[in-house]
């Protein structure tokens, strides 16, 4: 039959048709407008800088004035010479009455500190020394080693004049006791020594020579050594000078050279090597000669 053969070859010509236009189709540029994955906005941000700190000034280190030192100087000691004699270290439960001397010759029993008094040293450490009344006795008490201590009467001078003096020795036996005469700053003075070891000698101090000297020395039987008690009296009349130990004469012997003319008394303790020595006076007499 002749329809069946064109049916078939109609068919192939759309089938052909069709796929040219799909061809065509497929080949078309894509759409500009086609749709494409979004491009993210991107935020703008500032560039990113260090955070700036607040400035802030140099803390300034506040000035202080210096502490100005007080104006007024710092009390000074003051170094009195002769000394005035020290009151006692135990306060007496009634105050002593203190009576002062208008006679230029009398006898100091120590029965009170004495105001007319004054202690002047040439050797030692005064702050290893002490001085007080104790008893009715006057006490040297030295805990330093060649101490020389001697204390004066203040209220008058003498030229001719009798000095006694009791001692008792109640510490080593290493020291002497002094009686002294004619006593001036300007010149020196007349000294008795008595050695508790059983010698003594007669000295003059000379401010010229700034030195002791000897007059005379020599040894004695009539001292009491030990743990005793001596009196000592001197006689200072003229050009003579004499030492009694216990009522004797031991010596006299004249000053031609110095010629002391007159000044104050007094009395003294000296210390050597051997510790502590201690003296006590139970009266100083002064007398004419």
């Amino acid at each position: 039959m002749k329809t069946r053969p064109q049916f078939s070859l109609l068919f192939l010509l759309a089938f052909i048709l069709l796929v040219s236009l799909a061809c065509i189709t497929s080949t078309k540029s894509p759409d500009a407008t086609a749709t494409q994955p979004p491009v993210p906005t991107q935020v703008p941000q500032e560039p990113t800088q260090p955070p700036v700190q607040p400035t802030v000034p140099p803390t300034e280190v506040p000035t202080v004035a210096p502490t100005t030192p007080p104006t007024e100087p710092p009390t000074a000691i003051p170094q009195p010479s002769p000394t005035p004699f020290p009151q006692p270290t135990a306060a007496p439960t009634e105050a002593p009455v203190v009576e002062e001397t208008s006679v230029p010759y009398y006898t100091e029993e120590f029965d009170s500190a004495p105001a007319n008094w004054s202690y002047f040293t040439t050797s030692g450490d005064e702050e290893k020394m002490d001085l007080y009344t104790e008893n009715g006795q006057m006490v040297f008490d030295l805990e330093g080693d060649n101490q020389w201590v001697y204390l004066l009467y203040d209220d008058y001078i003498y030229g001719d004049v009798y000095l006694q003096a009791q001692a008792e020795n109640r510490g080593q036996n290493d020291n002497n006791i002094s009686l002294i005469c004619r006593y001036t700053d300007a010149e020196g003075w007349y000294e008795f020594n008595v050695y508790n070891s059983g010698v003594y000698d007669i000295l003059v101090y000379s401010e010229y020579y700034g030195e002791y000297r000897t007059l005379y020395d020599g040894g004695s039987k009539n001292i009491k050594t030990g743990r005793d008690t001596n009196v000592y009296s001197a006689i200072c009349e003229g050009n003579e000078l004499s030492l009694y130990i216990n009522g004797v004469l031991e010596r006299t012997v004249k000053d031609n050279t110095y010629k002391l003319p007159d000044g104050q008394v007094g009395i003294g303790v000296s210390s050597f090597q051997n510790l502590p020595i201690i003296v006590k006076y139970d009266y100083v007499m002064i007398d004419v000669p």
